[in-house]
């Protein structure tokens, strides 16, 4: 089991020109923000990452948080979100963490208002620091269907290697398998 009740409820802010974005361990106050930036964002999101990481009900928003909650205390992965001004601009998270092979999933989502700025990068940067340095990983793994474009460009911005298509992997579609290393 993974132990990632150390790792740190915040994460360095982002700054902007508009001010600080916090980045902050998903709690079961998020819920009324997450479920306002899970409506808008739903649309676009939906389709890459399911229902469950971005929820439109409030009931379903309290829902996800326990539920990531739990993986975060079984060592499953854990969840961060973009806060500015109590808005939720978008979520990241590494989870599916193999303690073995020190290799784990990085994923994200962002609020329609907050694409283009440059925050997902950002966030996923953050991510990758605390998966490398805190974590002991060697190993973060995005999976991306070859039509999102913007998370392809995203990943090569990361500096990811693509390595390969995976059959069947996301939903029963294709994607894309790039990697990012220690």
């Amino acid at each position: 089991m993974n132990e990632l009740s150390t790792l740190p409820s915040r994460l360095p802010p982002i700054l902007t020109n508009q001010g600080a974005v916090s980045i902050e361990r998903i709690q079961s106050h998020h819920a009324e923000p997450l479920h306002k930036a899970g409506v808008d964002a739903a649309p676009s999101v939906h389709p890459w990452l399911g229902k469950t990481l971005c929820p439109v009900s409030l009931r379903n928003a309290h829902h996800t948080i326990k539920q990531l909650e739990h993986s975060r205390q079984l060592g499953f992965g854990i969840t961060y979100l973009l806060m500015y001004q109590g808005r939720c601009l978008g979520m990241g998270l590494i989870n599916y963490i193999h303690p073995i092979h020190q290799c784990a999933n990085l994923g994200y989502w962002m609020h329609p208002s907050a694409r283009g700025q440059g925050l997902a990068k950002a966030l996923c940067n953050r991510l990758i620091t605390l998966a490398f340095e805190q974590m002991s990983l060697i190993r973060l793994e995005l999976y991306i269907e070859s039509d999102n474009d913007a998370s392809i460009h995203l990943a090569h911005k990361l500096n990811a290697v693509k390595e390969g298509l995976c059959r069947k992997r996301v939903f029963g579609r294709d994607a894309l398998l790039y990697a990012i290393t220690r």
